[in-house]
């Protein structure tokens, strides 16, 4: 299954949200990718390579990773490198 090789890239920091890039074009693994998921508490399905993840905690760490799946059974692969950023003081 495919798996990011580079972990997301952080574009923009609030007090309660990021918008991180996935960079899930360079994977390791077999494709084609039909689905693209975030995880950070819980998986969100996404399908732009931008994605921003809302209703965070101000002033807190969080890691993010990048899921990666291709069409038929046991097509998802393992989490990416993941991405530590904080949210900005409320």
């Amino acid at each position: 299954p495919p798996i990011p090789i580079a972990p997301p890239q952080l574009t923009a920091v609030g007090a309660t949200y990021l918008w991180i890039q996935l960079n899930a074009n360079s994977i390791n693994g077999d494709g084609p990718i039909i689905e693209k998921e975030v995880e950070y508490r819980t998986l969100q399905p996404v399908d732009k390579p931008n994605h921003k993840i809302g209703h965070l905690d101000p002033d807190t760490e969080y890691e993010i990773s990048v899921l990666l799946t291709r069409p038929n059974e046991g097509g998802t692969g393992a989490p990416g490198p993941p991405l530590r950023a904080r949210t900005k003081c409320a």
